[in-house]
Protein backbone atom coordinates (compact mmCIF):
# COMPACT_ATOMS: atom_id res chain seq x y z
CA UNK A 1 0.00 0.00 0.00
CA UNK A 2 1.21 3.90 -0.80
CA UNK A 3 0.41 6.44 1.54
CA UNK A 4 -0.63 9.28 0.08
CA UNK A 5 -2.26 12.96 1.15
CA UNK A 6 -4.98 14.59 0.72
CA UNK A 7 -6.74 17.61 1.98
CA UNK A 8 -9.62 17.19 3.99
CA UNK A 9 -12.62 18.80 1.36
CA UNK A 10 -16.20 17.49 2.63
CA UNK A 11 -18.58 15.05 4.51
CA UNK A 12 -16.97 11.87 3.37
CA UNK A 13 -13.33 13.24 4.64
CA UNK A 14 -14.79 14.50 7.87
CA UNK A 15 -16.40 11.00 8.75
CA UNK A 16 -13.04 9.38 8.01
CA UNK A 17 -11.27 11.65 10.21
CA UNK A 18 -13.68 10.56 12.91
CA UNK A 19 -13.38 7.22 12.13
CA UNK A 20 -9.64 7.85 12.58
CA UNK A 21 -9.93 9.36 15.28
CA UNK A 22 -12.36 6.53 17.51
CA UNK A 23 -9.90 4.34 16.40
CA UNK A 24 -7.02 5.73 17.80
CA UNK A 25 -7.91 7.00 20.96
CA UNK A 26 -6.88 6.08 23.99
CA UNK A 27 -7.07 7.67 28.35
CA UNK A 28 -4.07 10.01 27.21
CA UNK A 29 -4.71 10.89 23.17
CA UNK A 30 -5.80 14.92 22.80
CA UNK A 31 -8.30 14.39 19.29
CA UNK A 32 -11.62 13.16 20.51
CA UNK A 33 -14.50 12.44 17.99
CA UNK A 34 -15.77 15.40 19.78
CA UNK A 35 -12.83 18.08 19.20
CA UNK A 36 -13.35 16.71 15.78
CA UNK A 37 -17.29 17.29 15.33
CA UNK A 38 -17.18 20.40 17.11
CA UNK A 39 -14.15 21.75 15.03
CA UNK A 40 -15.29 20.28 11.63
CA UNK A 41 -19.34 19.63 11.85
CA UNK A 42 -20.71 22.70 11.19
CA UNK A 43 -19.10 22.86 7.65
CA UNK A 44 -19.18 20.32 4.66
CA UNK A 45 -16.09 21.50 3.52
CA UNK A 46 -12.80 23.04 5.04
CA UNK A 47 -12.95 24.93 7.77
CA UNK A 48 -12.14 29.00 6.79
CA UNK A 49 -8.87 29.83 7.69
CA UNK A 50 -7.99 26.05 8.06
CA UNK A 51 -6.35 23.91 6.32
CA UNK A 52 -6.25 19.94 7.27
CA UNK A 53 -4.37 17.33 5.59
CA UNK A 54 -4.93 14.04 5.92
CA UNK A 55 -2.43 11.24 4.95
CA UNK A 56 -4.73 7.74 3.79
CA UNK A 57 -3.69 4.10 3.01
CA UNK A 58 -6.24 2.17 0.88
CA UNK A 59 -9.37 5.16 2.53
CA UNK A 60 -7.31 4.58 5.90
CA UNK A 61 -6.55 7.59 7.97
CA UNK A 62 -3.08 7.26 9.21
CA UNK A 63 -2.42 10.87 10.12
CA UNK A 64 -3.73 14.10 10.10
CA UNK A 65 -2.67 17.55 10.18
CA UNK A 66 -4.36 20.74 11.10
CA UNK A 67 -3.18 23.99 10.24
CA UNK A 68 -4.29 27.25 11.69
CA UNK A 69 -4.10 30.79 9.66
CA UNK A 70 -3.22 29.46 6.68
CA UNK A 71 -2.56 32.84 5.26
CA UNK A 72 0.66 32.97 7.30
CA UNK A 73 2.75 29.59 6.81
CA UNK A 74 5.68 31.44 7.96
CA UNK A 75 5.38 30.18 11.86
CA UNK A 76 1.66 28.18 11.10
CA UNK A 77 0.21 27.28 14.06
CA UNK A 78 -0.87 23.33 14.16
CA UNK A 79 -2.14 20.45 15.49
CA UNK A 80 -1.21 17.24 14.89
CA UNK A 81 -2.28 13.23 14.88
CA UNK A 82 -0.72 9.74 14.30
CA UNK A 83 -2.01 6.38 14.64
CA UNK A 84 0.61 5.02 16.62
CA UNK A 85 0.74 1.84 15.09
CA UNK A 86 2.60 3.54 12.03
CA UNK A 87 5.22 6.05 12.76
CA UNK A 88 5.80 5.72 9.51
CA UNK A 89 2.65 7.64 8.51
CA UNK A 90 3.82 9.95 11.44
CA UNK A 91 7.18 10.74 9.96
CA UNK A 92 5.49 11.31 6.12
CA UNK A 93 3.17 14.14 7.57
CA UNK A 94 6.10 15.65 9.33
CA UNK A 95 8.51 15.66 6.33
CA UNK A 96 5.54 17.32 4.75
CA UNK A 97 5.08 19.92 7.71
CA UNK A 98 8.68 21.09 7.26
CA UNK A 99 8.45 21.40 3.85
CA UNK A 100 5.44 23.14 3.70
CA UNK A 101 5.50 25.67 6.99
CA UNK A 102 9.02 27.14 7.04
CA UNK A 103 8.46 27.85 11.29
CA UNK A 104 5.63 25.31 12.38
CA UNK A 105 4.16 25.29 15.87
CA UNK A 106 3.29 22.01 16.43
CA UNK A 107 1.02 21.34 20.07
CA UNK A 108 0.12 17.96 21.05
CA UNK A 109 -0.87 17.02 24.91
CA UNK A 110 2.17 15.34 26.64
CA UNK A 111 1.09 12.03 27.59
CA UNK A 112 0.96 11.45 23.27
CA UNK A 113 4.70 9.87 23.22
CA UNK A 114 4.70 8.54 19.99
CA UNK A 115 3.30 12.07 18.58
CA UNK A 116 7.04 13.63 20.81
CA UNK A 117 8.92 10.83 19.40
CA UNK A 118 7.84 11.86 15.33
CA UNK A 119 8.26 15.41 16.23
CA UNK A 120 11.63 15.15 17.44
CA UNK A 121 12.32 13.21 14.65
CA UNK A 122 11.41 15.45 12.39
CA UNK A 123 13.52 18.29 14.25
CA UNK A 124 11.33 19.86 16.25
CA UNK A 125 11.62 20.79 20.31
CA UNK A 126 9.46 21.56 23.09
CA UNK A 127 8.94 25.25 23.78
CA UNK A 128 10.49 25.92 26.45
CA UNK A 129 7.78 29.23 27.43
CA UNK A 130 6.05 27.21 29.95
CA UNK A 131 3.96 31.13 30.10
CA UNK A 132 2.60 30.67 26.85
CA UNK A 133 -1.04 30.07 26.89
CA UNK A 134 -1.31 25.72 27.09
CA UNK A 135 -4.40 23.49 27.45
CA UNK A 136 -4.88 21.25 30.30
CA UNK A 137 -6.92 18.05 30.26
CA UNK A 138 -8.99 16.58 32.76
CA UNK A 139 -10.97 13.62 33.24
CA UNK A 140 -13.33 11.83 35.38
CA UNK A 141 -14.29 8.32 36.38
CA UNK A 142 -18.23 7.88 36.09
CA UNK A 143 -19.08 5.64 38.60
CA UNK A 144 -21.41 5.34 42.13
CA UNK A 145 -19.01 8.45 43.27
CA UNK A 146 -20.45 10.95 40.57
CA UNK A 147 -22.05 13.77 42.18
CA UNK A 148 -26.31 14.38 42.06
CA UNK A 149 -27.37 17.31 40.55
CA UNK A 150 -29.15 19.93 42.76
CA UNK A 151 -32.43 21.88 42.62
CA UNK A 152 -30.93 25.06 40.76
CA UNK A 153 -31.63 28.25 42.69
CA UNK A 154 -34.68 31.10 41.06
CA UNK A 155 -36.64 28.27 38.92
CA UNK A 156 -33.88 27.70 36.73
CA UNK A 157 -33.96 23.97 35.00
CA UNK A 158 -31.72 21.58 33.66
CA UNK A 159 -32.98 19.89 30.80
CA UNK A 160 -31.01 18.58 27.00
CA UNK A 161 -32.61 20.44 23.94
CA UNK A 162 -35.56 18.61 22.94
CA UNK A 163 -35.98 18.64 19.45
CA UNK A 164 -34.35 20.68 16.41
CA UNK A 165 -36.90 23.79 16.67
CA UNK A 166 -35.19 24.34 20.05
CA UNK A 167 -31.74 24.62 17.63
CA UNK A 168 -31.57 28.25 16.72
CA UNK A 169 -32.48 29.67 20.13
CA UNK A 170 -29.49 26.89 21.53
CA UNK A 171 -27.18 28.51 19.00
CA UNK A 172 -27.93 32.06 19.91
CA UNK A 173 -27.12 31.34 23.19
CA UNK A 174 -23.71 30.16 21.94
CA UNK A 175 -23.18 33.18 19.90
CA UNK A 176 -24.18 35.66 23.31
CA UNK A 177 -21.56 33.95 25.38
CA UNK A 178 -18.78 33.42 23.19
CA UNK A 179 -19.34 36.94 20.62
CA UNK A 180 -17.87 37.44 18.55
CA UNK A 181 -18.64 33.85 17.38
CA UNK A 182 -19.25 32.50 14.14
CA UNK A 183 -21.69 29.81 15.11
CA UNK A 184 -24.47 30.93 13.34
CA UNK A 185 -28.32 29.09 13.00
CA UNK A 186 -27.42 27.40 9.97
CA UNK A 187 -23.99 26.02 11.21
CA UNK A 188 -25.63 24.62 14.13
CA UNK A 189 -27.99 23.17 12.09
CA UNK A 190 -25.68 21.73 10.24
CA UNK A 191 -23.46 20.06 13.42
CA UNK A 192 -26.72 18.69 14.93
CA UNK A 193 -27.12 16.36 11.60
CA UNK A 194 -23.45 14.83 12.05
CA UNK A 195 -23.65 11.15 13.75
CA UNK A 196 -21.57 12.38 16.31
CA UNK A 197 -24.32 14.47 17.71
CA UNK A 198 -26.90 12.92 19.81
CA UNK A 199 -29.75 15.62 21.14
CA UNK A 200 -29.61 13.91 24.80
CA UNK A 201 -26.01 15.15 25.60
CA UNK A 202 -26.72 18.95 24.56
CA UNK A 203 -27.91 20.54 28.07
CA UNK A 204 -29.09 23.44 28.56
CA UNK A 205 -30.42 25.53 31.75
CA UNK A 206 -33.38 27.63 30.96
CA UNK A 207 -34.07 30.07 33.37
CA UNK A 208 -37.76 30.27 35.11
CA UNK A 209 -38.90 32.94 31.96
CA UNK A 210 -37.92 30.18 29.71
CA UNK A 211 -34.76 31.85 28.48
CA UNK A 212 -31.80 29.27 27.88
CA UNK A 213 -28.92 30.76 30.13
CA UNK A 214 -26.37 28.07 30.92
CA UNK A 215 -25.24 24.76 28.65
CA UNK A 216 -22.97 22.15 28.35
CA UNK A 217 -22.38 20.84 25.07
CA UNK A 218 -21.18 16.52 25.56
CA UNK A 219 -19.69 14.04 22.67
CA UNK A 220 -20.12 10.17 23.73
CA UNK A 221 -17.60 7.85 21.85
CA UNK A 222 -19.37 4.57 22.79
CA UNK A 223 -16.59 2.38 20.99
CA UNK A 224 -14.33 3.91 23.73
CA UNK A 225 -16.60 4.19 26.49
CA UNK A 226 -15.32 8.17 26.69
CA UNK A 227 -17.94 11.37 26.71
CA UNK A 228 -16.09 14.63 26.06
CA UNK A 229 -17.54 18.27 27.39
CA UNK A 230 -16.67 20.91 24.61
CA UNK A 231 -17.97 23.61 24.83
CA UNK A 232 -19.34 25.17 27.98
CA UNK A 233 -20.92 28.38 28.74
CA UNK A 234 -23.29 30.90 31.19
CA UNK A 235 -24.26 33.93 30.26
CA UNK A 236 -22.46 36.46 32.07
CA UNK A 237 -25.71 38.28 34.19
CA UNK A 238 -26.33 34.47 35.67
CA UNK A 239 -22.42 33.64 36.64
CA UNK A 240 -21.57 32.24 39.83
CA UNK A 241 -25.34 30.98 40.58
CA UNK A 242 -24.12 27.09 39.79
CA UNK A 243 -25.60 26.79 36.56
CA UNK A 244 -22.74 25.70 34.42
CA UNK A 245 -21.95 23.29 37.23
CA UNK A 246 -25.41 21.49 36.96
CA UNK A 247 -24.99 21.05 33.06
CA UNK A 248 -22.06 19.29 33.37
CA UNK A 249 -23.24 17.18 36.11
CA UNK A 250 -26.57 16.75 33.78
CA UNK A 251 -24.38 15.46 30.89
CA UNK A 252 -21.68 13.40 32.95
CA UNK A 253 -25.23 11.08 34.63
CA UNK A 254 -26.55 11.13 30.47
CA UNK A 255 -22.96 10.07 29.71
CA UNK A 256 -23.27 7.18 32.37
CA UNK A 257 -26.66 6.01 31.77
CA UNK A 258 -25.48 5.76 28.08
CA UNK A 259 -22.37 2.99 29.42
CA UNK A 260 -19.50 5.80 29.42
CA UNK A 261 -17.09 4.37 32.16
CA UNK A 262 -14.98 8.03 31.93
CA UNK A 263 -15.49 11.51 30.56
CA UNK A 264 -12.86 14.29 29.63
CA UNK A 265 -12.54 18.14 29.00
CA UNK A 266 -9.92 20.70 28.14
CA UNK A 267 -9.66 23.91 29.81
CA UNK A 268 -6.94 27.20 29.46
CA UNK A 269 -4.29 25.53 32.38
CA UNK A 270 -2.37 29.22 32.06
CA UNK A 271 -2.46 31.95 34.80
CA UNK A 272 -4.21 34.08 32.17
CA UNK A 273 -7.04 32.26 32.11
CA UNK A 274 -8.02 30.55 35.77
CA UNK A 275 -11.58 29.80 36.67
CA UNK A 276 -11.98 26.69 34.29
CA UNK A 277 -9.23 25.11 36.28
CA UNK A 278 -10.55 25.76 39.61
CA UNK A 279 -14.12 24.82 38.35
CA UNK A 280 -13.97 21.44 36.94
CA UNK A 281 -12.41 19.76 40.01
CA UNK A 282 -15.75 20.88 42.17
CA UNK A 283 -17.32 18.46 39.66
CA UNK A 284 -14.58 15.28 40.52
CA UNK A 285 -12.46 16.33 37.31
CA UNK A 286 -9.07 15.41 37.97
CA UNK A 287 -6.09 17.35 35.75
CA UNK A 288 -3.77 14.94 34.22
CA UNK A 289 -1.92 16.51 31.57
CA UNK A 290 -0.87 19.45 29.42
CA UNK A 291 -0.13 20.53 25.86
CA UNK A 292 2.90 21.14 24.73
CA UNK A 293 3.99 22.94 21.73
CA UNK A 294 6.88 21.97 19.28
CA UNK A 295 8.75 24.33 16.85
Amino acid sequence: MVVERRDLNGPDDLDALQEFTRRTWTAVSRWHIGDIAWQFGQYDGPIPGTRTSLWLEDGRVLAAVSAHGTERQDGASLTFHADQARPDAADIALAWVRETYPDPSVSILETEHHLAAALVRAGLRTDPDDDAPFFLAHRITLDEKLPATDPLPGGATVRPVQDRAELPRRAALHREIWAPSTVSDERYRTLAGRPAYRMEFDTVVEDRDGTFVAYCLGWYDDTNRAGLLEPIGTLEPHRRRGLARAAILSTLHAFRTAGADTAIVYSRGDDAYPVPRYVYPTVGFTPYARTRVYR
